[in-house]
This record gives C-alpha cells, structure tokens and sequence, in this order.
C-alpha cells in the first residue's frame, strides 16, 4: 500500500512539472507578443491554454482519486494538500497568460503610449519568480521558495509606477484611454502572476517544513 502511495505521489510529481513547464512558455509567449506586438506568439499563448485547461482537471482527477483510495500520513497528505493548491495556482497563471495575449491582440499595430519598459521588467521578475518556485518545488528547496516569495515587492512596486505613469499620460492624452487601460489590466496581470508564484513558494514551504509562511506567520 504505501509503495503505491509514492508511485502515485511521483506520477503527480511529474504531471504537476509538465504542466508548470506548459504554463511557463505560455506565460513568456504572452510577454513576447505584447513586447513585440507579435500575433503568432498571442495565438499560440490561446491554443496552449486549452492544453493547460486539460492538464488542470487531470492533475485535479488524480489527487482527487487519491485521496479517496489510498491513506495518507501527515507528510503525504501535506504533498497533497500543496499539490491541489499548486495545480489551481498554475492553471490561474495561464488565464493571466491568455489575458495578456488577448490585449496583445487588440493592441496590435497601435504604437504604445509610451516605450514599454516597466511591464517587460515586471514580466521578467515574475517570469523569473515562476520559474524558481517550479525549481524550488522539483527539488524540495525551502531557501529558493523563500526568495521568490521575497521578491513579489519588487513587482508590487512596478505595478504602482505604471499606474502613476500611465495616469499621468492619459490626462494629456485622453484619446488614448482604451489603451491605457488595456496597459494597465496587462500590468494587473503581471502583478497577479508575481502573487501567485508567491503561492507556489509557500506552498513548496509548507510541503516541506509544515509551515505556513503567508502573511508573515511561520
């Protein structure tokens, strides 16, 4: 019995990895496209997603199947528990990817307000932040997973400066509201993938050390 419990525990290992790597090229796809207002990458972005969505609901069947099959101790069942939130997590960064890929759609052959330079530097931290929590997840490493959780500031931070920015602009510019708040919403976007690798390191944490580190507590 428990030799069956870690053979499923690995075969939800793996599938939770494939899945983080699918959501991770959708993710630098979406960024590409609305750097380079590329229309291939943004569709590409929405045809993934469809891959991701599967993923998700067989991840979900597994763990699911489980824990109604098998008896998990406290350290299996805590892999289980961050496992479920982690599979939720990852799908909901590949909304944010199609979200990005869709204004880039919509933005295409519009010359920006603007030189992008704020929301590359935020896609490239939180780009960075998924892929070290992904790592820090293969590897059960707690001391990566901490440093990613430490770095969604710097996002935060990028996120209240392209507000200031593109608010400034628009009030001499107003024509340009549509897009400015297509800008925006990409910049919430970001933001939101920034808080949801947090998730993933605490999650790794959580795994590993059976603390809970969000909202400073642990």
């Amino acid at each position: 019995m428990k030799e069956k419990m870690h053979q499923l525990i690995e075969n939800i290992k793996k599938e939770l990895i494939f899945l983080a790597n699918e959501v991770e090229d959708a993710f630098f796809k979406a960024l590409k496209a609305i750097e380079n207002q590329d229309r291939k990458l943004a569709e590409e972005v929405l045809a993934l997603n469809e891959r991701i969505d599967v993923q998700e609901v067989k991840i979900e069947d597994q763990i699911l199947s489980l824990l109604v099959l098998q008896q998990p101790v406290a350290v299996d069942l805590r892999f289980i528990v961050g496992a479920l939130k982690m599979n939720t997590d990852l799908e909901r960064i590949g909304d944010h990817a199609v979200n990005i890929a869709q204004s880039a759609l919509r933005l295409l052959g519009e010359p920006y307000l603007k030189p992008l330079e704020d929301i590359p530097a935020m896609g490239k931290i939180a780009r960075n932040m998924l892929h070290d929590s992904v790592h820090a997840f293969i590897n059960q490493n707690t001391d990566l997973a901490r440093d990613v959780c430490g770095r969604d500031d710097e996002v935060d931070d990028l996120y209240l400066k392209v507000l200031k920015d593109i608010t400034a602009i628009l009030k001499t510019k107003p024509e340009k509201i549509e897009q400015g708040i297509e800008l925006i919403g990409i910049a919430r976007d970001l933001e939101r993938v920034a808080d949801l690798a947090t998730n993933l390191g605490e999650e790794v944490v959580f795994m590993r050390e059976a603390r809970i580190i969000r909202h400073g507590l642990g």
